[in-house]
């Protein structure tokens, strides 16, 4: 287990995931799961996985909120990303999470939001306080995301943006791989936690 001291090589942000899970995301994943997801079967499954999420950190100290853990290769996860600590995990799901609202909004109301989206401008800083990042993933996934979906002009819009993985996609599939990504996070947070009590 690598320990501050001793900072693992991984690939760097933004590499990407193997090409063969590429090409599963790309043609399958996106035109018949993601674009086909019923609105309200993601909307359950997002609360799931967030009560799941809640299991993982509970009762965890200051200490191992912060502790940062290698965890083996791990399907839908970046190289670059196996070697965080669990607040990093909630960080970056705050920072992917209220830009998929973004994203969600903007092509519900016929908008292509500006910029591009990018796998390696949404890491953590690592900086925050483990009870800051506790909080932010709180607000983030009991308050925001609940309030995206009664907000949604148009549900059946057409107009897509460009996921890294995906390709051009609409409102329906960002809002289904706003679930899809919690569920590849909740497994990270779990091997987190099982590394942690490896350390105890």
């Amino acid at each position: 287990m690598a320990g501050p001291e001793q900072e693992p090589k991984l690939k760097p942000p933004g590499a990407g995931v193997p090409w063969y899970e590429f090409l599963m995301l790309r043609f399958y994943y996106k035109p018949f799961v993601a674009e086909r997801a019923p609105w309200e079967q993601s909307t359950e499954g997002f609360a799931k996985i967030t009560a799941r999420m809640e299991k993982e950190i509970e009762g965890l100290t200051p200490e191992q909120l912060t502790k940062k853990i290698l965890i083996p290769p791990m399907s839908g996860l970046e190289d670059s990303s196996r070697y965080w600590s669990a607040a990093m995990t909630l960080e970056h799901l705050v920072i992917v999470g209220r830009g998929m609202i973004g994203v969600v909004r903007n092509l519900s109301e016929g908008r292509v939001p500006p910029g591009k989206a990018s796998t390696a401008t949404v890491k953590p800083s690592g900086k925050f306080k483990p009870e800051d990042a506790v909080s932010a993933f709180r607000q983030f996934a009991n308050v925001e995301f609940p309030a995206l979906l009664p907000s949604l002009k148009n549900r059946d819009s057409k107009t897509t943006f460009g996921h890294p993985w995906l390709g051009q996609t609409t409102a329906r599939g960002w809002y289904w791989l706003l679930a899809a990504h919690h569920a590849v996070h909740l497994k990270q947070l779990r091997e987190i936690t099982k590394g942690l009590k490896k350390c105890a």
